[in-house]
């Protein structure tokens, strides 16, 4: 491995770690605080339910 191909190692270890930041900032402003309410019983019915696809429909 030669010095240019060192030098771009850096660099691109450089950019990906800015790049990281980046998102986890970004996390931390906007999503973190946001929270999901989930209804087991809809969630529940949504698993359960039979699975209806346009074949199968055509076969009947």
């Amino acid at each position: 491995m030669n010095f240019s191909d060192k030098t771009l190692v850096k660099k691109l270890a450089v950019v990906l770690v800015l790049k990281l930041a980046v998102l986890v900032a970004l996390w931390w402003v906007f999503v973190r605080e946001q929270h999901v309410a989930v209804d087991e019983n809809s969630v529940a019915a949504q698993f359960l339910a039979p699975v209806s696809t346009k074949a199968q429909e055509s076969k009947q």
